[in-house]
């Protein structure tokens, strides 16, 4: 069955585009959409679709990024904030950069503080810490 999302992409390509020739423009326009990428939310392979790939999608085909986020059954984009890691973030090493972003994502997937159900099916509570307490932990300080 066809995703919304990938059908509402669909219905907004331009008349005789392929993969190809999406790809094509989304290189020459800098936007980060592989053949790859642009096949799988065609075809509705696709996961749960990043902020990126959403924007890359609205300036590859004129869509308002709202519209996208709701055929993929997300929060509409918040235009009052947009974070940015401070100039110190370069000091970080590769490790260390990863796992301030697994931080970041986990706190984005699980708002409410709680683990996925693990194998078992059980819940665990996140332990309640002061945020720069669970920064140090993760970068082993």
């Amino acid at each position: 069955m066809m995703s919304e999302l990938s059908q509402f992409l669909k219905d907004h390509i331009p008349h005789g585009w392929g993969v190809r020739k999406l790809s094509e423009m989304a290189e020459a326009h800098g936007l980060p959409l592989s053949i790859a990428t642009i096949s799988l939310y065609l075809s509705s392979k696709h996961g749960k679709p990043t902020h990126r790939t959403l924007r890359a999608f609205s300036r590859l085909l004129g869509i308002p990024l709202k519209q996208l986020h709701k055929a993929a059954h997300l929060p509409p984009p918040r235009d009052d904030y947009l974070w940015t890691p401070p100039r110190e973030v370069w000091q970080l090493t590769k490790q260390q950069g990863e796992a301030v972003s697994t931080f970041i994502k986990a706190i984005v997937e699980h708002p409410s503080g709680t683990l996925p159900a693990d194998i078992t099916g059980t819940r665990q509570a996140l332990p309640v810490r002061p945020d720069y307490l669970v920064i140090k932990e993760i970068l082993g300080q």
